[in-house]
């Protein structure tokens, strides 16, 4: 995504020349102080994705100021406004789901924003393909051999039996066909579900094209033997929270990121054995929580993600920030209106999304605000057509990203996906989720 780049313009200060007057031998007064440089004013296009990452047809824009109406999207998804002075602030409403964005504190002059919006279900695509791993060691109860096939926008992962042969079932959305990667793993654990011990062999097979209701077969992968390495370090996390799981992918491209183990009792300090394989590197993703026994579903976690990691890494110090917590209002607050004030701690060296989510089944109210600020009310989507609804239960719940600090980049990164592949190392949060509801007339 391009950058935006704005002129400020000075306007020059009028130099009268100094003499001195006829009448009173006073000199002339000098200039007095010119007018305040005036900002330059850009044209905001951009498009808007639903929450499949397809164009958002039915969005409407608005970025207040200077008497502007909300726009709406072409049948791409994409939209322009002139006359957008910079910072602005950007508001994406789909008002038959009722569903709302807001932006606050933008610059840039092209965008690519989300709606908060469940995407359309689309059928799933199926199809199946088979082969025989060959290589590493005779497949047995402890050397297993796991098979993924990955694409852009796929993923599915099953074992070899202990002949070798596999059969994947991959389904997938969109085109009638896919293309993607056939990888191949031997491991030796006790079971599936353990960290492995030892790696043995590894191997692919590219371009492997899948059609829609058609077995692919003789789809066979050779692996060639690997060395061991090891992946060492400490986890630190915020007083009074509780380490999770670990994860630890392997990357054989930096788009692609396949399951190595789950370590589900996990130690502050860990060393973990990893295949050394030529141009790939590791990703590890590590959980903690704050204990809530009354509630477990319901409390502050912090997730930490780790990218390009190389095998061999013995010093890696894994530090997870504490989580940003809701402070205002109180939970189960009553009469909550659009001059009510919500306020939370600052996610650190990150950015803040509140969601604001009405409590019903179908087509709930839902706004998500991107700012980067720690506090905020609910926003007047009013003018789009999407009032907030009076005596009605909601939640809200804050979530952080960092390390992003500023809205801009944010915005740049929602661009790629709520992933974040261009991020090596990234943070996010979740607080627990309070309740509310309107008042009568909000």
């Amino acid at each position: 995504m391009k950058r935006a780049s704005f002129v400020w313009s000075c306007c020059a200060v009028l130099l009268l020349s100094a003499c001195r007057g006829e009448d009173d031998g006073n000199p002339t007064p000098g200039p007095g102080p010119g007018p305040n440089p005036t900002p330059t004013t850009i044209t905001v296009t951009g498009k808007v994705l639903d929450g499949s990452r397809k164009a958002a047809t039915k969005a409407s824009i608005l970025i207040p100021g200077d008497g502007r109406q909300a726009v709406s999207v072409d049948s791409s998804g994409a939209f322009s406004i002139a006359g957008v002075t910079p910072p602005y602030d950007v508001i994406v409403v789909e008002k038959e789901l009722r569903v709302a964005s807001v932006f606050q504190g933008l610059t840039l002059q092209n965008l690519t924003l989300p709606v908060d919006s469940d995407p359309a279900q689309e059928a799933e695509i199926l199809a199946d393909v088979e082969g025989t791993v060959t290589g590493g060691q005779t497949p047995s109860d402890t050397y297993q051999t796991v098979v993924t096939f990955s694409s852009e926008n796929s993923s599915s992962t099953g074992p070899a039996d202990l002949s070798g042969d596999y059969s994947l079932g991959v389904s997938w959305t969109g085109a009638p066909s896919i293309t993607g990667t056939l990888y191949a793993l031997q491991a030796e654990r006790s079971d599936i579900f353990d960290v492995p011990t030892s790696y043995l062999a590894f191997g692919q097979r590219e371009n492997v094209t899948l059609n829609e209701n058609v077995k692919l077969s003789a789809q066979d992968i050779t692996m060639s033997p690997v060395t061991n390495s090891s992946l060492a370090g400490n986890v630190t996390v915020p007083a009074g929270y509780t380490l999770g799981p670990i994860s630890v992918d392997l990357a054989p491209k930096p788009t692609t990121e396949i399951s190595l183990f789950y370590d589900i009792a996990a130690s502050n300090a860990f060393t973990y054995t990893v295949p050394q394989i030529p141009q790939t590197t590791f990703t590890m993703q590590v959980i903690a929580s704050v204990p809530n026994p009354a509630d477990p579903s319901n409390t502050p976690s912090s997730i930490l993600f780790k990218r390009g990691l190389t095998a061999g890494t013995t010093n890696l110090a894994l530090a997870l920030p504490e989580a940003s917590r809701p402070a205002l209002p109180a939970n189960e607050a009553k009469d909550v209106t659009q001059a009510t004030l919500f306020s939370w701690s600052s996610f650190a060296n990150g950015l803040h999304m509140i969601k604001f989510t009405e409590v019903k089944n179908e087509s709930p109210y839902k706004v998500a605000l991107y700012t980067k600020g720690t506090q905020t009310t609910i926003p007047d989507l009013s003018a789009l057509g999407m009032g907030l609804p009076a005596s009605t239960h909601f939640t809200w719940q804050v979530q952080g990203v960092g390390a992003v600090t500023s809205m801009d980049a944010l915005a740049g990164l929602l661009e790629s996906g709520t992933n974040f592949p261009a991020l090596e190392e990234y943070s996010v949060s979740l607080a627990e989720s309070r309740t509310f509801t309107t008042a009568a007339t909000p």
